[in-house]
């Protein structure tokens, strides 16, 4: 998502008028710094925000308030992952392909069990089974968030396996032997 200039240029006058109803300084580098912080969020629900923080707030906002009324806590995200979860379960079985909302909505999941398919074998209908993996769910998905959020999360399945089928094609390439070469072997419990 990127704004209009136009856009731009709203969220910056609407920073500076925030600015004189605080006594807080708005310069061109604050504003065009806070700008590119949430510009990539919906420009409505931002300028939305905005005017609610104005309205509620007795310190001139930061970026990060803004983000938190757009997007929500990350407790909230996590419900309503659960809940898109549960759907999909419903919704495409373990044949099928679930969509996601989210690439941490995805990583949660996969995380619960290690694939869709086993989620979906191993997920209970109902009980206090299913209420222990919700518990679990909403404890990986906002350690994933968290992760995302501070820039540590690595790469997804398909990005590593991308990467893998690079790394095999420069092997095969150069003539080196690569069948098997980068393939994970699990450890095997010893008895």
């Amino acid at each position: 998502m990127s704004w209009t200039e136009k856009q731009e240029r709203a969220f910056i006058e609407m920073l500076m008028a925030l600015g004189e109803v605080f006594n807080e300084p708005v310069s061109v580098v604050r504003g065009e710094m806070f700008m590119r912080l949430v510009e990539d969020l919906l420009f409505a629900p931002v300028m939305a925000a905005a005017v609610q923080l104005g309205r509620r707030a007795t310190f001139f906002p930061k970026p990060g308030e803004i983000r938190a009324l757009v997007e929500g806590k990350v407790e909230d995200q996590a419900e309503l992952a659960w809940t898109h979860l549960l759907c999909e379960v419903a919704r495409v079985g373990y044949i099928g392909t679930p969509t996601w909302p989210d690439e941490t909505t995805q990583r949660a999941a996969e995380g619960l069990f290690g694939s869709w398919r086993a989620l979906c074998e191993r997920l209970p209908a109902g009980g206090p089974e299913l209420l222990g993996f919700r518990k679990q769910f909403l404890a990986l998905y906002g350690a994933t968030a968290r992760k995302a959020i501070a820039g540590e999360l690595g790469p997804g399945r398909a990005e590593a396996r991308g990467v893998l089928e690079g790394l095999q094609g420069e092997l095969k390439k150069r003539g080196l032997p690569y069948e098997g070469a980068l393939r994970v072997v699990p450890k095997v419990p010893k008895p």
